[in-house]
């Protein structure tokens, strides 16, 4: 499948409006009492992860608005690829909805899919983003205090420094592609099978560098074992102002992020879709819920369904400009 052909965008919900009719019988006619019984987000990872405790957070509060349960199913596994085949393939009414992270574009470009991924789904509300952050390991031979010194080392001793990553064509990797093409430094990617295996690395030297949440590392801070170098985004992080960007720093094309959103069937009734927007952004923005996503490193998005497309496309360039440089190659 080409590249171009894997581009997407996101249509625009359209009204739900019915001739003779009132737009609010209209709106009530087309939703049919919907939510009516238990609605299901699925979970692409384990308990106890950042993509959990965002479902379950903003299920609780779903729950207490709609009066009908929401239930969090956890379906780890295959990269994402078991949970999002399952909901593109649920019923498109509205009760079947998918947490992910941006591994539902990398997967296009980098697996052969049961599913056409943005032809079956649409993408419905970004939950959260947050700055990826470059840490270096602090153990071993080599202690960068900042980010020149990093790149310094990368550029006079190639193959000496190394990156872990949460595996081929994650967000992490495809950054490291991006330093490296845009710093001009030769950095040996090693890919894991997630964080926990990468942080792992980092705190015993077994690897240099990478690039990780800040929700993932803010507890190994304090060891001394490693350090943040710098962060993506155009602006400094509200919750970690010492830190610089890579802007900042002289060095461009960083403003990816991590990010968490829901995703629901695209043959799923407009009218449904559009209360489902309305009713993930109240609760996302709910004073419990944003209290708990910002205490987790997390900036709390919401609004349309257009925030989480902007998104997506930045994303695919992302990957779109690895393969077309010739530094990731597309299954």
């Amino acid at each position: 499948m080409t590249i171009s052909r894997r581009l997407f965008c996101a249509s625009a919900l359209p009204m739900a409006a019915s001739l003779g009719a009132t737009p609010l019988m209209a709106q009530s006619d087309a939703l049919g009492g919907f939510p009516n019984r238990t609605v299901r987000i699925v979970v692409p990872f384990p308990a106890g992860g950042n993509s959990d405790i965002i479902s379950r957070a903003i299920a609780n509060r779903l729950t207490q608005t709609w009066g009908h349960p929401v239930l969090v199913d956890n379906k780890p596994g295959a990269d994402t690829v078991i949970a999002t085949s399952e909901v593109a393939r649920a019923a498109p009414d509205g009760y079947t909805i998918l947490s992910n992270i941006s591994l539902i574009v990398q997967n296009t470009f980098t697996k052969k899919l049961p599913f056409d991924t943005f032809k079956e789904l649409k993408p419905l509300i970004a939950a959260t983003e947050t700055p990826m952050f470059f840490v270096a390991s602090q153990t071993g031979d080599f202690q960068p205090k900042n980010l020149a010194q990093f790149l310094q080392r990368a550029k006079q001793k190639p193959g000496t420094t190394s990156f872990g990553s949460f595996g081929n064509g994650s967000t992490g990797h495809l950054l490291l592609l991006a330093l490296r093409r845009n710093a001009s430094v030769d950095i040996t990617h090693v890919p894991f099978k997630g964080n926990s295996d990468v942080i792992i690395q980092l705190l015993n030297g077994q690897v240099s560098s990478s690039f990780l949440p800040y929700s993932a590392i803010a507890a190994h801070l304090g060891s001394g074992r490693m350090r943040i170098l710098a962060a993506t985004g155009l602006t400094r992080p509200s919750f970690a102002p010492e830190t610089p960007t890579f802007e900042e720093l002289g060095i461009s094309g960083f403003s990816a992020s991590q990010w968490n959103g829901f995703f629901i069937s695209a043959r799923t009734p407009p009218a449904i879709q559009a209360k489902l927007v309305r009713d993930f952004d109240a609760a996302i923005k709910s004073k419990d819920v944003a209290s708990k996503l910002e205490s987790l490193g997390l900036t709390p998005v919401g609004g349309t369904s257009d925030n989480l497309q902007k998104m997506l496309t930045r994303d695919t360039e992302l990957i779109r400009t690895a393969i077309e440089s010739g530094q990731f190659r597309a299954e």
